[in-house]
C-alpha cells in the first residue's frame, strides 16, 4: 500500500481502537452475551487491520514466512464476522443455537493448513507492488477465505437487519445499518478479489480490479463496522437520540396541523388556548398529546355527521373520515342511524 493508503488504514485503526476502548469500558460496567461477542469482534477486527500495516507485515513475515501476516489478518476477519453475527443473534433470537463459530473455526484451521502446504504467488505480488496494475495474491487458502467470508457476511447482513427492525434508538438503528452496509461492501470485496484471482490465473488483465479497488473495499467495510459499533455508544452522549426523537415528535405534531385547524375552525372551543408557533418546538411531546386529544374531542362532536359505514383504519383513513364529517356538517347532512327509521 502507498503512503496515503497507510494513512487511511491508520485512521480506520484509530477509530477501531477508540470504539474498542468505549466498548471495554461499557463491558466493565455491565456485560451481556451480545455485548461480549460484539466487543470480541471489534478487538479481533482491529488486530486484523493492524496486520495490514506494511511495517507490521514486514516484521511478522521476517520471523515467519512470506504472507503470514496477511493470512493471520484474513483469519482474524473471519473470526470478527462470526463473533459479530453471534452477538446480533443473541439479541434477535435469545437462546438460539448457532454453529457459526464452530464452522468458522474449522475454516480458519483449513486456511492455515492450506497456507502451510500449498504455495502462493506472494513473491510475484511483492515484485509488482509498486506498479499501477498489481498482481493479486492468489492461493488455495485465499479462495477458501473469500468464500467463507462471503457466507459469513450474508449471515451478518440478515442478523444485523433483523436487529434494525426491532431497534428503537436512533443511534443504534443507524449503527446497525452501517454494519449491514459494511457487510454488503465486504461481499463485493470477495467478488472483486475472486474475479482478480481467476483472471490472473487465466492470463487476462482487467485493470479495474487489479489496482487499489480491493484494498479500498476492505478498508471501507472495516471503517463502517467501527462506525456502526461506536455510534450507539456516543449517540446518546452527543444528544443524537434525543434530537432524533424530538424531530419525529415535532414532525407528527406539524402533520396533524391542517386537520386540527379545520376542526378548531368548526369548533372554536376545542382548545383551551390556541398554541403558538413555537409550541411544538419547545415542548413537542406535550403539544402532540394535546393536539391528538383535541382532534379526538372534535371527532366526538362530529359523530352525528360521520359515515356509519366507514371501517376504522390508520391515521390517513381517520383523517379522511373526519374531513368527510366536516363537509357533511357544513352541508347540514346528518348520518342515518338504525333508530331513526327510514
Amino acid at each position: 500500500m502507498n503512503w496515503s493508503a497507510q494513512q487511511y488504514v491508520l485512521a480506520v485503526v484509530a477509530t477501531g481502537c477508540a470504539a474498542l476502548v468505549l466498548r471495554l469500558f461499557q463491558l466493565h460496567r455491565g456485560a451481556n452475551p451480545a455485548m461480549t461477542w460484539i466487543t470480541a469482534s471489534l478487538g479481533v477486527l482491529t488486530a486484523s487491520l493492524v496486520l495490514q500495516f506494511s511495517v507490521v507485515r514486514a516484521a511478522v513475515d521476517a520471523v515467519t514466512t512470506l504472507n503470514t501476516a496477511g493470512t493471520l489478518s484474513n483469519c482474524g476477519t473471519l473470526l470478527a464476522a462470526a463473533c459479530a453475527q453471534r452477538g446480533f443473534l443473541h439479541v434477535v433470537r435469545p437462546g438460539a443455537r448457532s454453529s457459526v463459530l464452530r464452522w468458522t473455526s474449522a475454516v480458519v484451521v483449513l486456511v492455515v493448513v492450506l497456507f502451510a502446504l500449498v504455495p502462493s504467488n506472494y513473491e510475484e505480488v511483492l515484485a509488482h507492488a509498486s506498479e499501477e496494475i498489481q498482481v493479486p495474491v492468489t492461493s488455495a487458502s485465499g479462495y477458501v477465505y473469500l468464500v467463507a467470508l462471503a457466507v459469513l457476511c450474508v449471515g451478518l447482513i440478515r442478523a444485523s437487519w433483523a436487529y434494525v427492525l426491532i431497534a428503537e434508538r436512533f443511534s443504534l438503528r443507524y449503527g446497525l445499518i452501517a454494519i449491514a452496509l459494511a457487510a454488503v461492501i465486504a461481499v463485493a470485496y470477495t467478488v472483486v478479489r475472486i474475479s482478480a484471482m481467476v483472471t490472473y490465473q487465466l492470463g487476462v488483465v482487467v485493470p479495474a480490479i487489479r489496482g487499489n479497488l480491493i484494498g479500498n473495499l476492505y478498508l471501507t467495510a472495516s471503517g463502517l463496522v467501527f462506525l456502526g459499533i461506536a455510534l450507539p455508544l456516543v449517540g446518546g452522549r452527543l444528544g443524537l437520540d434525543h434530537l432524533a426523537h424530538w424531530f419525529r415528535v415535532n414532525r407528527s405534531y406539524r402533520r396533524l396541523g391542517p386537520l386540527w385547524r379545520a376542526l378548531h375552525a368548526e369548533f372554536p372551543g376545542l382548545a383551551l388556548d390556541v398554541p403558538t408557533r413555537l409550541a411544538g418546538f419547545r415542548h413537542p411531546e406535550h403539544a402532540l398529546y394535546r393536539r391528538i386529544i383535541e382532534i379526538w374531542d372534535g371527532r366526538l362532536r362530529l359523530r352525528p355527521h360521520l359515515d356509519p359505514t366507514a371501517v376504522p383504519g390508520d391515521g390517513a383513513a381517520e383523517a379522511a373520515l373526519i374531513e368527510d364529517g366536516l363537509r357533511r356538517r357544513t352541508t347540514g347532512r346528518r348520518t342515518r342511524t338504525p333508530s331513526s327509521g327510514g
